[in-house]
């Protein structure tokens, strides 16, 4: 489910390195690899609620690029309706302490941003958005590159759908060989997790809102029946839903578990590429 917490954390400081491009027909945001190295494989990132500007997101996959060797794509999946940063200090004041009447404009404001992502952003219509997409990569840059998807938050129930494997490309390929997600939203348990078949990563914290423990350790324990070596699922505890990209700067404990995901997403991409490759 979409919750609270989907639309709360902190803007991070950084300039990104990338570069705004058309790509298939999407506004993307592309970063390379480092200078003088060829793509070892190909990441396509489909973001949290705050979309393909977001300074966080662009930050991550120049990250990504570097610390892969990857060309990484963060395409414009919500067709200009991604909800806005200034909504860390609206939910900071829904969330705090202080008089119920000071929080109704900021209520207003959430609901402004917030209920129109979901609206134009529902699985209907973005499924096949991102698909496209995904068909285009397929059938031209990455007709003979490894392609891995990261999904954050909304993009983590994409992630799942792409790792059911249940639609090819026009070459006969997947549309992805592995993917990554961190605090999934919208997951539907157990049946997301059993329609799993291609190499997929999940990092999630113990008291995620979005999916709760149980449900994670389900999700867990049937993706390790599937196969430990092709699967893994992380429980980080304490980590709150939205930890891998929107963590508070000052929340020394949050940021780490943030790199503690990203880190699970670096190693798993250089190790399934590099098995891609073999294959």
């Amino acid at each position: 489910m979409a919750c609270r917490d989907c639309i709360t954390g902190a803007l991070h400081a950084g300039t990104p390195v990338g570069r705004e491009e058309t790509i298939h027909g999407l506004q993307t945001y592309v970063s390379e690899p480092p200078s003088g190295h060829a793509p070892k494989s190909i990441i396509v990132i489909i973001p949290d609620a705050f979309g393909w500007t977001f300074n966080n997101n662009r930050i991550l996959a120049d990250s990504l690029a570097q610390r892969t060797e990857s060309l990484v794509y963060l395409p414009e999946f919500m067709a200009g309706h991604a909800t806005s940063p200034s909504l860390f200090l609206s939910m900071d004041t829904i969330m705090g302490n202080g008089w119920k009447i000071g929080k109704i404009l900021p209520i207003l404001h959430a609901a402004s941003s917030f209920i129109p992502f979901l609206f134009f952003n529902r699985l209907s219509v973005s499924k096949p958005r991102i698909y496209k997409f995904f068909h285009e990569v397929r059938a031209n840059e990455a007709s003979s590159l490894p392609v891995g998807a990261a999904g954050y938050c909304w993009g983590g129930k994409h992630v799942f759908l792409l790792c059911s494997d249940s639609e090819k490309a026009a070459n006969g390929k997947s549309l992805i060989d592995y993917g990554f997600t961190a605090h999934p939203s919208n997951i539907v348990v157990p049946a997301d997790a059993q329609a799993v078949t291609l190499p997929l990563s999940i990092s999630i914290g113990d008291v995620d809102i979005a999916m709760r423990l149980p449900q994670a350790e389900q999700v867990k324990r049937i993706l390790e029946e599937k196969g430990k070596d092709k699967h893994e699922v992380v429980i980080i505890p304490g980590a709150q839903h939205g930890f891998a990209v929107r963590a508070h700067p000052d929340d020394e404990k949050a940021v780490e578990q943030g790199k503690q995901a990203e880190d699970q997403a670096v190693n798993w991409f250089t190790k399934w590429a590099g098995k891609t490759s073999q294959s």
